[in-house]
């Protein structure tokens, strides 16, 4: 993992990455005196996935060069660091995940690398999905698309997602994905788009994040990395990804909004 710090102030540069390798001893720790340093480093530099920038800088300063560099890599995490409260308002404006008031130790970030607005170290659950729902809803494998093989599967596991471990019986599952047609023709139907789930998720490892029971259906939230799943958890990063948009491609999705909202 490589780590941008930014600092023009020598001993707040050698006390962040003092305090860095207290918490990610393996991470290695690139730094930077002002702000176009910075730019240029992380420009050359590639790979970075963490930047900790002083907001106060000469020439460029850390606001800026955090706009630049979203510009670049919007996947990038961003925690600002200052000796000014004033500037959080800026800094959440600007969707950085993070504000760290100095001195900053090894504790304070600690507790910012949980609520990293990209976690870090998810590429290393390589056996778990990434799931989407803020937005248009996307389920991904190491960065890389889930197949499904009938867009109405992803719909089926778009509605588990929602529900968020509560079960899913077939006639609820038919009244959602179905608006008309007879009663068997969409039980059957149904039973076709299941087995398509099942048989992606099966492709890419990952059949086990569905319980069935009984004609009951639900997805296990402690299988998946989902935006939505921490949202409810009230992880910090998760709330501020929310823009008002759940699953826009369902109609039925329209119905969880109001909870969100009502939840911020």
């Amino acid at each position: 993992m490589r780590i941008l710090v930014a600092d023009d102030e020598k001993m707040m540069r050698i006390g962040m990455e003092k305090e860095i390798k207290k918490v990610l001893p393996d991470a290695e720790v690139i730094v930077a005196s002002n702000g176009k340093e910075a730019l240029k480093i992380f420009e050359e530099a590639g790979n970075i996935t963490l930047a900790f920038l002083d907001v106060e800088m000469p020439g460029m300063n850390g606001l800026e060069v955090a706009k630049q560099l979203k510009e670049i890599n919007p996947e990038v995490n961003i925690i600002m660091t200052t000796a000014y409260s004033n500037y959080a308002v800026d800094a959440y404006r600007l969707h950085i995940g993070g504000y760290l008031m100095k001195p900053v130790d090894a504790d304070d970030i600690r507790q910012e690398m949980d609520h990293l607005q990209h976690p870090i170290g998810q590429e290393a659950q390589s056996d778990k999905l990434q799931i989407t729902c803020f937005g248009e809803f996307k389920v991904e494998l190491n960065k890389e698309p889930v197949h499904f093989g009938r867009s109405k599967s992803k719909e089926v596991l778009a509605y588990l997602v929602a529900k968020h471990g509560s079960s899913a019986s077939r006639a609820e599952l038919c009244d959602v994905l179905f608006e008309d047609g007879d009663v068997k023709t969409n039980n059957s139907y149904l039973g076709i788009l299941i087995f398509d789930l099942k048989k992606s998720l099966r492709e890419c490892g990952c059949e086990d994040i569905i319980y069935h029971a009984h004609n009951e259906y639900m997805i296990k939230p402690d299988e998946v990395y989902c935006d939505y799943f921490e949202f409810i958890k009230g992880n910090p990063a998760a709330i501020r990804l929310y823009k008002g948009e759940f699953m826009s491609k369902y109609s039925w999705a329209e119905e969880y909004i109001w909870d969100l909202e009502n939840s911020i």
